[in-house]
């Protein structure tokens, strides 16, 4: 194995871990890091192919608790939203994107962190919006899940509707993302190689994940994981405005 492929694979393996503790996070800790290292659409690339086999091992894990018309809603309305965020990554200029990419994960990590109490929506509607909004993200950062987890907090999902709807939402989407990436150019053997040896890796970091979460404090982990994106969007921000 080439000495280059074994950061990416770290970083990789990591952001399963979080990924499969707590249900998100992978390409919110994995798009950072590997943007330091690539560029951003080889990066949203690597991190789309990885998570459809992360999204379908998590979605058969956790498939008790889902709530079909939820997640279709979302998922529709993500396909909207999605072309409209991979024309964004492939044409909007590098240094404005990344920079929009590192606020958005400092806003997102300052929310988490902080915890606010989300106001109560009973208006399934909403998740159009949700997931439309998840799509474009996806399409342009691969990050669909901030709309969604505010989605789901508003609507007040219990764990295990909250487990099984956001992996049937990311898994289509994922699959989206990628097929879109495709279209656009973005694969490249390196690439591809990166993703044949990164999956069985990832794979396994889900279910560590899963098992870790039975002996640590999702809410500490979380924590963990929101102070370190915090730091990693900062460094994004830094480095492109400089």
């Amino acid at each position: 194995m080439p000495a280059s492929m074994l950061p990416v694979i770290a970083i990789l393996f990591v952001a399963g871990i979080l990924q499969g503790g707590v249900g998100f996070g992978y390409a919110l800790v994995a798009m950072p890091a590997l943007a330091l290292m690539m560029d951003a659409p080889s990066a949203a690339a690597l991190v789309a192919l990885t998570g459809i086999s992360l999204s379908t091992v998590m979605l058969i894990q956790n498939r008790k608790g889902l709530h079909i018309g939820e997640a279709a809603g979302l998922i529709a309305a993500a396909a909207a939203g999605v072309p409209l965020g991979v024309f964004l990554l492939a044409h909007a200029p590098r240094g404005p994107l990344l920079i929009a990419l590192g606020l958005i994960i400092i806003a997102f990590s300052l929310y988490s962190l902080a915890r606010p109490a989300a106001i109560e929506i009973r208006d399934r509607r909403w998740r159009f919006a949700a997931g439309f909004a998840g799509g474009v993200l996806g399409g342009a950062y691969n990050i669909p899940g901030p709309p969604i987890i505010f989605y789901g907090a508003m609507r007040r999902w219990p764990p295990e509707r909250f487990l099984a709807v956001t992996q049937a939402f990311f898994l289509p989407v994922t699959v989206m993302v990628a097929a879109g990436h495709a279209a656009a150019g973005f694969w490249s053997r390196e690439i591809l190689l990166l993703c044949a040896a990164s999956i069985p890796a990832v794979i396994a970091a889900s279910f560590i994940g899963k098992r870790l979460t039975a002996d640590i404090s999702a809410d500490r982990m979380g924590k963990a994981v929101y102070g370190l994106c915090l730091v990693l969007g900062a460094v994004i921000v830094a480095t492109n405005l400089a």
